[in-house]
């Protein structure tokens, strides 16, 4: 809902599009610093609880920022919805990986990332209505009233898994942090170099397209029309593309994917009016449709069985490394040259993403495990090895 319109939303507190950038990243840097805490309290309180803290927490601070009238003020926000937003998707991802086997993993999971891409759909679409036709704070208002029904929906429909660390044990699984870098720190560092360049292009393109659509003229419900329809294109792909994952492999839709983005960022700065905007918007959403659930399936893919929580928390700070670059860089370059030039800049990261995927990340579809694996079993000491890891 925000995309469309939280732009124009900090243009208005008189800033320039540096900080612009700076501002949409916000939320992005806050779940980076908290991503590895929030493995570490997905262990302690399990993954039901952390959700609705995570899903509260993000309610209550969109409440306030749309009273916000100042820059400083908004930042500090921003920066506490990315730590919501860390406690929401890294006991989410938890919640997949430690009851989903390697076989189905990519169909679950792009599943998963497709139900996401309907609310990337209607979301800016309902976005650029309201801040169209009401106010742009009362778009951050909409945002507060769906935290509140998506705690009525945790509180009814989740089970809780996981969660009971001792003392003792908490004290432990913080050591158990270094200790999966250690293990698993060849799986992390080619991993990663998709999962930062993914995520970097994806927060590039967000920060973009209501940028490139503000600098035609177009009004905030135009432009959420827009990145709707692109949405719309994103999300019809998950079905075809969980298919393909489990079937033939992870990097079959995952080099696709940075290829069509990286050539719909470069064709952006062409467009000239609504039609080849929107044309090359939802190429661009093709191309992120491709990925759907890619990198949460690489990830699940390569998380330990005994310490899936503290994995997941350090492989989301990876992605949000790049996630939180992608806008900075944007509002950065933007600022000394154009915006055209950014887009440039980010398209040369799909091109980049795309040759780090071939050659240097590994096949992760493992075709000996199927359903009937048996869910993992608690570590309650965290004592798992390397050996002991899903890659």
């Amino acid at each position: 809902m925000l995309i469309p319109v939280l732009p124009s939303f900090i243009e208005e507190m008189g800033v320039g599009i540096g900080l612009v950038g700076l501002g949409v990243s916000g939320v992005l840097i806050g779940t980076m610093i908290f991503d590895v805490p929030a493995g570490l309290l997905v262990g302690r309180f399990g993954h039901k609880q952390t959700m609705l803290v995570g899903t509260a927490l993000l309610g209550v601070i969109a409440l306030i920022t749309a009273f916000t009238t100042n820059f400083p003020a908004l930042m500090v926000l921003r920066l506490l919805s990315g730590v919501a937003m860390a406690l929401w998707s890294i006991s989410r991802m938890a919640y997949v990986s430690d009851t989903v086997p390697s076989a189905a993993r990519g169909k679950t999971l792009a599943t998963f990332g497709g139900v996401g891409r309907f609310g990337a759909f209607v979301g800016p679409v309902i976005g650029g209505i309201i801040g169209a036709q009401i106010s742009l704070e009362a778009v951050f208002i909409a945002q507060a009233m769906i935290s509140a029904a998506t705690m009525v929906m945790l509180i009814a429909f989740t089970q809780e898994i996981g969660g009971g660390r001792t003392d003792q044990i908490r004290r432990e699984a913080r050591s158990s942090v270094m200790r999966t870098l250690i293990d698993n720190g060849s799986g992390l560092a080619r991993g990663g170099t998709a999962m930062v360049s993914m995520q970097l292009v994806r927060r590039g393109r967000e920060l973009l397209l209501p940028l490139w659509g503000a600098h035609l003229g177009l009004d905030v419900d135009q432009i959420g029309y827009v990145i709707g329809a692109a949405a719309a294109m994103d999300m019809a792909m998950f079905a075809p593309v969980g298919y393909v994952m489990d079937r033939y492999g992870r990097k079959y839709m995952s080099i696709p994917s940075f290829l069509v983005l990286g050539a719909g960022m470069a064709l952006l700065p062409l467009s000239g009016d609504i039609w080849t905007f929107g044309a090359i918007a939802v190429f661009t959403g093709f191309g992120n449709g491709l990925s759907s659930g890619a990198m949460m399936t690489l990830g699940a893919d390569l998380a330990p069985r005994q310490r899936t929580g503290e994995f997941i928390g350090v492989w989301r700070l990876i992605g949000d490394i790049g996630g939180a670059s992608g806008p900075i860089i944007v509002g950065q370059i933007a600022t000394v040259v154009t915006l055209g030039w950014s887009s440039i800049f980010i398209a040369g990261f799909g091109f980049l993403g795309a040759s780090g995927v071939y050659f240097i990340v590994p096949e992760t579809l493992r075709r000996d495990q199927n359903s009937t694996l048996p869910k993992a079993s608690p570590d309650p000491d965290g004592s798992g090895s390397a050996s002991d890891s899903r890659d």
